[in-house]
C-alpha cells in the first residue's frame, strides 16, 4: 500500500507542480583584444555573452575560458548550449583566448608548457601566462563584462597540461578545471611530480575533470597522475579521471567536454528544492510520504532541524517518509557546493482534528462563493463586507468567470465530509494572498499579493466525519490563479475535493 501511495503522491508532483526548463541559449559573440604587459604582446580574444543578458541588466554571469580558442571555442559552446538546454548548466559568459602566432608560428608551446625544454625550443613560458590571466586578462573581463566572480578554466593536450599547472601554481584563480587528453608524461612527468607535493595543500572545493583516449591514459602518464590523485588529493577536491575507448586525441574532446560539464555542473538546477506536502500534522505512529521534486539531484534530509551533510539520511526514489514531530530540512548537493540547495518543512506531532456532526440544512453539490470588490493590501474582514455576487462553486466554477479581473476578493466556504480516518494533503494554488482554514486550524497561509504562482501544501490526520472549511482569496493583478484541490492517498492524483463530498449552508 505505501508504494501505491508513494508512486501516485509522485504523480501528483510531477502533473500539479510544474518545473522550470532551461532552453538552450544563443549567444552573441564580441571580439575584443588587450595588451599584455607581462607577455608583451596584443592578445584577441572573443567573448560570447549569454542572450538573456541585456545592457543596464543587474544579471551576472559565470565566466568559462577556453585555451587554444581558435580551435576549442566552436566545440565547447555548442556542447556547453547543449547542456543548458537540458537544464544542466547556468548561463555562462565564455571567453575564447586563441593562441598568439609570430611569423606564423603558433606560440602554444611558449604559453602551455612550465618549463623549458630543448623540445619544443620555445617552451617555459607557462608562468607568464598565468599571470597574464591572474593580473590582466580576468581583472579585465571582471571590469568590462557582467561577471559574478566564479571562474573556469578549460584546455586541451598542451592545454590540458597548462590547466594542471594552473590548478597547482595559482588554486584561487578557477573554480572548476577541464584537461582532456594532457600529456603529463612531459618533461619525465614534471607536473605529476608537482602534483604529489602540492595537492595536499589545496583550498577546499575545487573541481577537476581530466579525461583522455585510452590510449593517452596509459602512454601519456594520465594514469600515473591518477594514481598521484587517489593517495594525495585531499577529500574536499572533486575530481574524476575519465577514460574514452576508440576515440582519437582529437575525437576525445566532444565526449569529454560534454561529460566534464555535466560533472563540474553536477547538482545544478535553477528550480527551487521542493517537497510535498511541505508541513502538517502528523501521527506518532502512522508515518507520512514526502515526495520531492527534482528527483535526479543529490537530497539528504534531516528531521530535527540541523543542516544535512553527506552523511545524512539520503533520498532515493525520490521519496521518504516520516513521522511526526519533525523539522525536515532538505539539501540539494553539488559539486564544490556552489549550487547547494535547501528547503525546510515543520511537522507538528498531534491527533486527528476532530470532525462534527453533518449540520443541518445542508446541500452537497459545492462550497459557498461570495465575491467582493475594493483596493486592499490584504485578505479583508468579510464580516464586515457585503459580497457583489453569490452562488454556488461546482464544477462549473471558474475564478476568472468572476465579473472583476483585479482588486477583487473570493470566500469559499461550507463542509467537508471526510469518508475515513486518513491522513489528507490539501493543495492551494494561487497567485494572490490566500488562505485555508479547516475546523478552526489555519492550515496554509500565502501574504504574498505577487503575481507570482505558488502552490502550497499540508497534511494531516482526520476523522470520519464533517468539517468547517473556509478558502479565502485576494487578487490585485490578472491572470487570476486560486484552486483549492486534494490529493487523492489511493491514487495520488491532485484534484477538487469530491463535489459529493462537498456541502453548502442551503
Amino acid at each position: 500500500m505505501k508504494k501505491i501511495v508513494y508512486c501516485s503522491v509522485l504523480t501528483f508532483c510531477l502533473v500539479f507542480i510544474s518545473g522550470t526548463f532551461c532552453n538552450a541559449q544563443d549567444h552573441r559573440v564580441q571580439s575584443d583584444s588587450i595588451y599584455s604587459s607581462i607577455l608583451k604582446e596584443e592578445r584577441t580574444i572573443k567573448v560570447l555573452l549569454p542572450d538573456t543578458w541585456k545592457p543596464g541588466s543587474a544579471e551576472k554571469y559565470e565566466v568559462i575560458y577556453i585555451t587554444d580558442g581558435e580551435w576549442a571555442m566552436e566545440p565547447f559552446s555548442f556542447v556547453y548550449k547543449f547542456a543548458q538546454g537540458e537544464n544542466f548548466v547556468p548561463p555562462a559568459i565564455i571567453v575564447s583566448v586563441p593562441n598568439r602566432y609570430i611569423n606564423k608560428a603558433n606560440q602554444r608551446d611558449r604559453d602551455f608548457l612550465p618549463v623549458h625544454v630543448p623540445q619544443p625550443a620555445i617552451s617555459g613560458g607557462a608562468a607568464n601566462f598565468l599571470a597574464f590571466f591572474k593580473d590582466e586578462l580576468i581583472p579585465y573581463i571582471d571590469r568590462a563584462y557582467p561577471t559574478n566572480g566564479t571562474n573556469s578554466l578549460y584546455g586541451h593536450s598542451y592545454g590540458g597540461l597548462f590547466v594542471l599547472y594552473a590548478l597547482l601554481s595559482e588554486p584561487q584563480l578557477f573554480e572548476s578545471y577541464y584537461a582532456t587528453d594532457p600529456p603529463f608524461r612531459f618533461n619525465d612527468d614534471y607536473l605529476i611530480k608537482m602534483a604529489a607535493e602540492k595537492l595536499e595543500n589545496l583550498p577546499p572545493d575545487k573541481i577537476l575533470w581530466l579525461a583522455g583516449n585510452d590510449l593517452s591514459y596509459r602512454s601519456q602518464g594520465i594514469e600515473r597522475l591518477d594514481s598521484v590523485l587517489r593517495v594525495k588529493a585531499p577529500a574536499s577536491l572533486h575530481w574524476k579521471m575519465a577514460t574514452y575507448p576508440n576515440e582519437t586525441h582529437n575525437s576525445v574532446r566532444l565526449k569529454a567536454m560534454y561529460d566534464g560539464i555535466k560533472f563540474s555542473y553536477s547538482g545544478y538546477s535553477n528550480a527551487p528544492v521542493t517537497f510535498h506536502p511541505m508541513n502538517g500534522i502528523l501521527l506518532k505512529d502512522k508515518p507520512a510520504p514526502i515526495v520531492v521534486l527534482n528527483s535526479n539531484l543529490d537530497f539528504r534530509y534531516t528531521t530535527d532541524g540541523s543542516e544535512p551533510n553527506q552523511t545524512s539520511e539520503k533520498v532515493t526514489n525520490s521519496m521518504f517518509a516520516i513521522t511526526g514531530p519533525a523539522q525536515l530540512v532538505l539539501k540539494a548537493f553539488s559539486a564544490g557546493g556552489k549550487y547547494d540547495k535547501i528547503a525546510r518543512g515543520n511537522f507538528e506531532s498531534g491527533e486527528a482534528l476532530p470532525s462534527v456532526p453533518q449540520p443541518k440544512k445542508t446541500k452537497q453539490g459545492g462550497l459557498k462563493y461570495s465575491y467582493y470588490e475594493g483596493n486592499w493590501d490584504k485578505i479583508p474582514d468579510f464580516k464586515r463586507l457585503k459580497p457583489v455576487q453569490t452562488g454556488l462553486a461546482d464544477s462549473l466554477f471558474n475564478i476568472n468567470k468572476l465579473p472583476g479581473k483585479t482588486n477583487f476578493a473570493c470566500l469559499l466556504e461550507g463542509y467537508f465530509e471526510v469518508p475515513s480516518d486518513d491522513y489528507y494533503i490539501f493543495v492551494l494554488v494561487s497567485n494572490g494572498s490566500s488562505k485555508l482554514i479547516l475546523g478552526d486550524k489555519l492550515i496554509i497561509s500565502n501574504e504574498s499579493v505577487s503575481a507570482t504562482e505558488s502552490v502550497e501544501t499540508f497534511i494531516l490526520p482526520l476523522k470520519k466525519g464533517f468539517y468547517p472549511v473556509r478558502a479565502e482569496y485576494l487578487q490585485k493583478y490578472e491572470s487570476s490563479v486560486f484552486q483549492l484541490l486534494y490529493v487523492n492517498m489511493t491514487t495520488g492524483n491532485a484534484t477538487n475535493y469530491p463535489l459529493r463530498l462537498q456541502y453548502h449552508l442551503n
